[in-house]
């Protein structure tokens, strides 16, 4: 069947002649095929067209013909045809030379009545226009990727600027999508004025740069480009613009021009000359301070070569520098130029290459003055070989460390007090040379070292005491201070300054120990003053009442002996109890204004008795300038007079004692100096003695000093008091003529206000007559002392109650109104302090007597503890009737009559 439907196409094909016209003239490809799909025949242009004779195909393989996509649209497109109707598609197909062709093939059914007995294929070469279509997809597709993914952003408008399409890049320039604004007039986005018209804009071949406004309300800058898009008819109908963000441009270009300018200031305006070289070392440009440096106007240099303005002498060097600049090395050296005035001037050079896209262009050059400079440089250097050599020559040890620990110097004596040369310790890390150990031989951790702290934290730190170690293992004890080196605020390092004081704490230790012993010495001899005067204040009460009764001749000799030898006794004990505390450094000084002429009286009226019985006199002559009342520690100086009045008394045996006082004023009130003279005309001193006259125990007449006894301490008193007050003692004598002793002590004028005070003081010490009566306690454990202070009140009109310790003596307080307490302080049972100070808390104030203490302790101190508490005034043991006297004139009642005695 076949066979005669291939017989048959063959006899349709010869017998058509206008068939056969067409057939072989048509420019297109024509072919016959049998229903199988095997090429029967074919026009010339079939060769053409694909390169093929007809006769090439018949028994070749279908994949040399077309690829197999090609090939099975083939079969595809036969069996539709075989069912009886047409098709028409493009296909690829291989040229004879292996080519690949387009062509667009149309099959059509060529029938018999209703049977279909071939097929014939029409071909046109489409490749030229598939190649055109490729490349025009493959341009619009990487437009449209361009376009979708460019970073600048891609618009396309109508001629009226009407937006048709934008690119999606204007959500990240200018915060919108792109439906948002399509459809919008571009004229919307932009900075008023900005906005160009669109065919202008499309016209300019340079583009425009404007501000549009961003989403968030800021404005961008944007350098748009704009070309035109031609319709059919050659009008333009678009118009495509790319427009790229130039903000950072524009910053870049501000400051590119602030860049310049700065440059331009700082050439210019720089403090050094600066300037810069072609590559034949001459000025192309020079700033102001160059001109002034070389004294030569500014046009006369450029154009000129450096080299004619350096020193002669240094030419050489000059013109080496700058071949090596010439090779792109920078160089800094120094140099020396010379002025139009023939100045010459020592300068710092700096030059550096300028290049300029790979290539040197020439040099920058800039030059500072330093001649100052060397000239402090020398002077630096001559002052750290003097501070080397004071370095050396100290006798502290000090040694240098670095950031890391490390000893960068060490001087000769820190060397010599560790045993080491310097050599062998500059270089290694100190701590576990020198300070590994602590002082018991515990091992220092050095994040504990006060030195590693230092360095550390930067905080200087002094050390009293601490422990280093020598080379030969033995250690010494030192005091040392480390001092941070800070730079630039960061810590460089750390100097130690330090000392050998094991001596110095033996001596600490020494000193330490013996004003221990001092202080027990003085706590000895404070109990030993109490436990004596106790059963003195016996001995001398009693007899001072013994003397008053009715006594042989006899009896009375033997109690002035006894009276004499116990104030003997006395005046020793006070000797040293003061020459105590002034060896202890505890006699302390208290300043209140009084009556120097009240207290010469005191003196003279103290010493009238003894010198009435060796028929002396004692004079007394106050210069009339010496104001009423001064301001000085009346107790130490009236402790001074009668220590001088005394001796004086003692050595003296006819004549006289006059006490003279001048002033000696200053510029100020408070440098006034009072200068007292005690001149006697007794046995006198040897001038070759006169050296030892206030030293400790000494023995001017040994036979004499057995005579007239005493310690020899009452001098050497005086001379520390009067120090101690910021004065002076001296003395004139002649051996059996008599002595004068000087001493002058600083005091102040009074106020009106604290003469007032004194004034008052000093009445009140003196309105007690003796017809006052008086209701007085006296609170006093010890039975000898209760029997000795009631006899003397008795003696001087007074009746006393009595009691034996603080609660009793607040009792009686509590229950009777009295006047007086004498209060001793040590008692059993309640001591008088506390039951001062209970008085004071328990009894109404109006009711309060007047306390004065009674005591052995003879402290300054203990005085001011007593007037603390509450009391008014303070007697020491043994009781001196004179003294009693006086505390009942001063703080008992003053109108009261005086009662009969009963």
């Amino acid at each position: 069947m076949d066979i005669n439907k291939t017989e048959t196409l063959k006899r349709i094909i010869s017998e058509g002649s206008s068939y056969q016209s067409l057939f072989f003239n048509h420019p297109d490809a024509i072919y016959v095929m049998d229903i199988h799909g095997n090429h029967i025949d074919a026009n010339p242009s079939f060769e053409r067209i694909s390169g093929y004779k007809i006769e090439d195909l018949i028994g070749m393989s279908r994949d040399r013909i077309s690829p197999p996509e090609s090939e099975r649209l083939r079969n595809k497109y036969i069996g539709e045809v075989l069912a009886g109707r047409s098709v028409s598609d493009s296909m690829a197909f291989y040229h004879k030379d292996g080519s690949v062709k387009h062509a667009e093939i149309t099959y059509i059914p060529i029938t018999v009545g209703d049977e279909v007995v071939g097929i014939y294929g029409i071909a046109k070469d489409v490749t030229e226009v598939v190649a055109v279509e490729r490349k025009l997809q493959e341009t619009q597709e990487k437009y449209q990727v361009l376009a979708d993914h460019a970073q600048d952003l891609i618009t396309t408008c109508s001629i009226d600027g009407k937006l048709l399409y934008v690119s999606p890049s204007v959500y990240t320039l200018l915060g919108y999508r792109p439906e948002e604004v399509e459809g919008k007039s571009f004229k919307d986005y932009c900075y008023p004025g900005d906005y160009p018209d669109p065919i202008e804009l499309s016209m300019i071949g340079n583009g425009c740069k404007m501000r549009v406004l961003h989403k968030k309300g800021h404005y961008v800058w944007m350098e748009t480009l704009a070309k035109p898009v031609a319709g059919d008819e050659g009008e333009s109908t678009q118009i495509v613009s790319i427009s790229r963000d130039i903000t950072q441009h524009k910053d870049a270009d501000r400051r590119l021009r602030e860049s310049r300018q700065r440059y331009k200031s700082l050439f210019e305006h720089n403090p050094a000359a600066v300037y810069s070289l072609n590559l034949e070392g001459k000025y192309t440009a020079v700033n102001r301070n160059l001109v002034k440096m070389l004294d030569v106007p500014r046009s006369k240099l450029i154009g000129h070569s450096f080299l004619s303005h350096l020193d002669p002498c240094e030419i050489h060097s000059g013109q080496a520098y700058f071949e090596l600049v010439k090779q792109g090395k920078p160089q800094h050296y120094e140099s020396r130029i010379v002025n139009s005035s023939g100045r010459k001037v020592d300068v710092s050079i700096i030059n550096v290459p300028i290049i300029v896209d790979q290539e040197l262009v020439g040099v920058y050059g800039i030059l500072s003055d330093i001649t100052e400079r060397k000239d402090y440089t020398e002077q630096i250097q001559e002052l750290s070989k003097q501070h080397t050599l004071i370095l050396n020559s100290v006798t502290e040890g000090i040694y240098g460390l670095d950031a890391d620990g490390i000893t960068r110097f060490m001087n000769p004596a820190a060397a010599s007090m560790f045993g080491y040369e310097s050599e062998e310790f500059v270089g290694k890390s100190s701590h576990p040379i020198i300070h590994h150990s602590r002082a018991n031989g515990s091992y220092f951790p050095k994040n504990e070292c006060p030195i590693h702290m230092t360095m550390m934290d930067g905080q200087r730190r002094t050390v009293k005491e601490d422990v280093f170690w020598r080379k030969d293992g033995t250690s010494f004890l030192v005091e040392y201070q480390v001092t941070p080196i800070i730079d630039e605020g960061q810590i460089r390092g750390a100097v130690i300054v330090f000392n050998d004081v094991t001596g110095d704490r033996e001596i600490v230790r020494a000193k330490e120990t013996a004003e221990l012993a001092a202080q027990a010495k003085s706590e000895f001899l404070s109990m030993v003053s109490h436990e004596i005067r106790t059963p003195m204040n016996g001995i001398v009460g009693m007899t001072e009442l013994l003397i008053g009764t009715d006594l042989s001749e006899e009896q009375r000799e033997y109690a002035e002996i006894i009276r004499e030898s116990g104030d003997a006794l006395l005046n020793i004990l006070n000797d040293i109890l003061d020459f105590s505390k002034l060896e202890s450094g505890k006699m302390a000084l208290a300043y209140e204004p009084f009556s120097l002429r009240i207290m010469l009286e005191q003196v003279a009226e103290l010493f009238s008795p003894r010198a009435e019985e060796k028929q002396l006199k004692i004079r007394y002559r106050l210069n009339p300038d010496i104001p009423e009342f001064m301001v000085g520690d009346v107790m130490r100086i009236r402790q001074i007079l009668v220590n001088l009045v005394s001796n004086a008394l003692k050595f003296t045996d006819q004549g006289s004692i006059d006490v003279t006082v001048d002033i000696i004023r200053g510029n100020r009130p408070e440098a006034s100096v009072l200068d007292f003279a005690v001149k006697d005309t007794g046995i006198g001193i040897p001038e070759d003695k006169l050296d030892q006259l206030f030293q400790s125990f000494s023995q001017l007449h040994p036979v004499i000093n057995r005579k007239y006894g005493g310690t020899g301490l009452g001098l050497v008193i005086s001379k520390r008091l009067v120090e101690i007050m910021g004065g002076s003692i001296s003395v004139e004598s002649e051996d059996g003529k008599g002595s004068t002793f000087r001493f002058a002590v600083p005091a102040t004028s009074v106020d009106a206000t604290a003469e007032q005070s004194a004034r008052q003081f000093s009445h009140d010490r003196t309105r007690q007559g003796d017809e006052v009566a008086m209701r007085i306690l006296v609170a006093e454990d010890h039975p000898v002392n209760r029997k000795i202070l009631t006899e003397y009140l008795e003696k001087l009109g007074y009746q006393a109650d009595v009691c034996s310790n603080g609660v009793e003596a607040i009792e009686a307080i509590s229950q009777n109104a009295y006047d007086i307490v004498l209060m001793d302080l040590q008692m059993p049972v309640m001591d008088g302090l506390k039951a001062t100070d209970l008085v004071h808390r328990l009894i109404p104030q109006e009711r309060i007597p007047a306390i004065i203490a009674v005591t052995g302790n003879a402290k300054r101190e203990d005085k001011e503890a007593c007037l603390e508490i509450g009391m008014r005034d303070f007697i020491s043991k043994p009781i001196m009737l004179s003294e009693l006297k006086r505390v009942l004139q001063q703080w008992g009642p003053a109108d009261e009559p005086q009662l009969a005695p009963s």
